[in-house]
């Protein structure tokens, strides 16, 4: 429990209390200026101190039944407070039977007693209720916020191996090859593993380091032929120092345009991808030429699916994803609010 929380929950504990003793001296000193110090004496010793020993005994011992038990077992605790109400009213009575000659009619005390102990009780009856159900809903939204970071945590350890393994695919297969390409290849792999070691594991990153992750991607990718570096294309704009973003977000989306573009295999295909900022919200979109056959794969893979999962755990409703076919080319839009 946070330092915050715990001073609301004391001061749903005071403010009852307070109300109770106020109400109290309100009540005691309108009856000594009354011309009634024997009364007031009598509401004091009395009336006060027996009806305080009442309500403290039902926040101890009654109250937290009745409102965590069940029907039935309420009844017993039920049965409690009508039993400590009455042993109540039966001392204040006793008391007053004792007390010197000239005392307040015995009906009066016995009624303030009555009416200061059922207010308290109410009182107490509402801070009780108060503080349980503010506990409930805050366990319920801890429990909540718990699940989210532990799927978050689990989805991003999906992404990552599996955004390295078919990075390191590409480069096994230029090694295979003998491939002189393939020691550039590793080099700039290195940086994106800096990058997953170092930077991954907090919640945010610059968004500038993920546009560098997006550069370093899209070299590798060109890297695999003279002839992709022309129909590969990355354009980005408005960018600042202030702009963070979940780590590992958008890279997952570019990397889905090679997967189903025909990039390697047609000389006309492409893969374009654009990264702007527009008062304070991300504009991205990727755009590539696809495969004859994707239309036929139900499944996009488990990256494109874990992205998509994750936007929702953690922008809910501050994002906006749309993909789909354009004429001849497959089109991913991303909008985000950034904060």
């Amino acid at each position: 429990m946070t330092e915050k929380e715990d001073r609301a929950q004391r001061l749903i504990n005071t403010v009852p209390t307070v109300i109770m003793h106020m109400m109290y001296m309100v009540i005691a000193v309108s009856l000594y200026v009354g011309d009634s110090p024997l009364v007031a004496f009598n509401f004091s010793i009395q009336i006060y101190l027996t009806s305080i020993v009442v309500i403290t005994l039902y926040k101890k011992h009654i109250v937290k039944g009745l409102i965590r038990n069940t029907d039935v077992e309420k009844k017993k605790y039920v049965i409690r407070l009508i039993v400590l109400v009455l042993a109540g009213m039966l001392i204040v009575s006793i008391i007053d039977l004792l007390n010197i000659s000239g005392k307040p009619p015995l009906i009066l005390n016995v009624l303030l007693w009555l009416i200061f102990t059922l207010v308290g009780l109410f009182l107490a009856s509402t801070s009780a209720y108060t503080h349980y159900y503010y506990g409930q809903k805050l366990n319920t939204v801890k429990a909540e916020a718990d699940k989210v970071k532990a799927e978050l945590g689990l989805l991003k350890s999906q992404i990552n191996p599996h955004f390295l393994f078919n990075t390191l695919n590409n480069i096994y297969g230029l090694v295979h090859m003998k491939d002189k390409r393939a020691p550039e290849m590793i080099s700039q792999l290195s940086q994106i593993l800096r990058y997953l070691l170092y930077d991954c594991s907090a919640p945010r990153v610059s968004l500038r380091k993920e546009r560098e992750l997006i550069e370093n991607y899209l070299r590798l990718q060109s890297m695999k032929s003279k002839s992709l570096v022309d129909r590969i294309d990355f354009y980005c704009d408005g960018i600042a120092d202030k702009h963070t973003i979940m780590p590992m977000l958008l890279i997952n989306f570019v990397e889905n345009c090679f997967k189903h573009s025909d990039i390697e295999t047609n000389e006309e295909g492409w893969v374009t991808v654009t990264l702007e900022i527009s008062n304070n919200e991300l504009h991205f979109t990727t755009r590539n030429t696809i495969k004859k056959d994707v239309k036929k794969k139900k499944d996009s893979g488990i990256g494109l699916f874990n992205t998509q999962k994750m936007l929702s755990a953690e922008y809910g409703e501050k994002h906006s994803l749309q993909a789909g076919m354009i004429d001849d080319f497959f089109e991913i839009g991303l909008k985000l609010q950034l904060v």
